[in-house]
């Protein structure tokens, strides 16, 4: 009878972790279960350029941010906004 106990919960332990490893579940690395955050910002460029980094400003949250790929940053910066 333990050796029948030990059998289910091994493999119910390897379910589970299965079910996990392949993404069944939310995780900290954006499992299955998370939708992705859509980004509500709107970069417009300001024409104003600091060396490499050119100057965006985000008409929704009126954030400005500097981007040296050539295009407008891909998440909000909100949070990096000055407390008013």
């Amino acid at each position: 009878m333990a050796t029948f106990i030990t059998a289910v919960l091994v493999l119910l332990y390897a379910g589970w972790a299965l079910w996990f490893r392949r993404g069944g579940a939310p995780s900290r690395m954006g499992g299955r279960g998370l939708k992705a955050k859509r980004n509500p910002c709107k970069w417009s460029e300001t024409g104003d350029t600091k060396g490499r980094f050119v100057e965006y400003r985000c008409a929704t949250c009126l954030v400005v941010a500097l981007s040296h790929t050539g295009a407008p940053p891909q998440d909000c910066k909100k949070v990096l906004a000055d407390p008013k």
